[in-house]
């Protein structure tokens, strides 16, 4: 266990906000009922944020700078900010034979006009092989596994537009759920009472490099 890669530090996320008084005396709903759900929303947004994008410092490492990711290059020729049926191919093929079952893909919004619009060649024609009317619900999935989108991944021609990933490799150590304080006190002067959310938490690819397959590169 103490070999366990990632090795988690537990990481303290807080938040603070301030209301008057009268507010949390006079609402008509339960302001703290209210603010739990809003911070909430609030850890749920960074966390996401740093299980996909973080670096480590001070925060969890995300998978975009994980050492286990493998990025596929675009195709000669490609033009810029686009996807081709070639790229999912190949992001595919170089997931692991056993993770495939596991597996979704991870796709920023911007993404989806050129999933929508992809198409496989065929001689100097060509066919819609993701969406193929307009009359029916877009799929989301792709080669049967989820499509799952987020504000989180990077913009479409970026690093990180687009992943295909088993999750189940990833960890998260969530040392103390969020709990929250308030205070009459700190305020007081201004008639205020102030609430404060605290979370720790760290996350990491279990994995620390890309596997290479028995045979083949």
């Amino acid at each position: 266990i103490n070999n366990l890669y990632p090795q988690f530090i537990h990481r303290k996320l807080t938040g603070y906000t301030q209301a008057s008084n009268e507010l949390a005396q006079d609402s008509a709903i339960a302001l703290e009922s209210l603010l739990t759900g809003m911070f909430g929303d609030a850890i749920r947004f960074y966390e996401e944020n740093a299980f996909i994008n973080g670096d480590g410092a001070g925060e969890p490492i995300g998978i975009k700078n994980s050492d286990a990711l493998i990025s596929v290059a675009k195709e000669t020729g490609q033009t810029a900010t686009t996807i081709v049926y070639e790229n999912i191919i190949k992001m595919y093929s170089r997931m692991l034979p056993r993770s495939h079952n596991n597996a979704v893909w991870i796709a920023h919004p911007d993404v989806m006009p050129q999933l929508m619009q992809m198409a496989m060649n065929v001689g100097t024609g060509g066919s819609a092989i993701w969406v193929n009317n307009a009359t029916a619900g877009v799929p989301m999935t792709i080669f049967g596994r989820p499509v799952l989108l987020t504000e989180h991944a990077k913009t479409l021609g970026t690093v990180g537009d687009l992943y295909y990933a088993d999750l189940s490799y990833y960890y998260i150590g969530d040392r103390q759920g969020i709990t929250i304080a308030s205070s009459p006190h700190y305020r007081f002067a201004n008639g205020e009472t102030v609430w404060r959310f605290t979370e720790r938490i760290d996350g990491g690819m279990l994995l620390d490099s890309a596997v290479t397959p028995e045979n083949g590169s």
